[in-house]
Order: C-alpha cells, then sequence, then structure tokens
C-alpha cells in the first residue's frame, strides 16, 4: 500500500478519535435529559427505586 493511501485512510481515523475526546458525551447525554426530559428516563429510575421505600421528613 502506497504511503498516500495509508495517510488517507489514517485521517479519518483520526478526527474521529479527536472528535470523541474533544466532546464530552456524559456532559451532552445529562444536557439532553434535563432539556428533553424523555420518557424512558423516568421508567429507568422508576425501576431503579422501585424497592427502596420512602421516607417522611
Amino acid at each position: 500500500m502506497h504511503l498516500g493511501h495509508r495517510l488517507v485512510l489514517a485521517l479519518p481515523i483520526v478526527v474521529i478519535d479527536t472528535a470523541a475526546f474533544a466532546v464530552p458525551l456524559a456532559s451532552v447525554l445529562l444536557a439532553y435529559i434535563l432539556l428533553a426530559r424523555p420518557a424512558w428516563v423516568r421508567d429507568r429510575v422508576d425501576r431503579l427505586y422501585r424497592g427502596v421505600p420512602r421516607q417522611v421528613a
């Protein structure tokens, strides 16, 4: 394989890798959850705390 072909194949890999580490994915997901309030988050939280008794203050 020629050097030019290797560079053409390596460039997208480097760009994707850099973009994945430059954008904090957890922050983007949290912002989406706070703004959109999707139903699957509420269902997940309800299942998570299903067996936990509520405390009365």
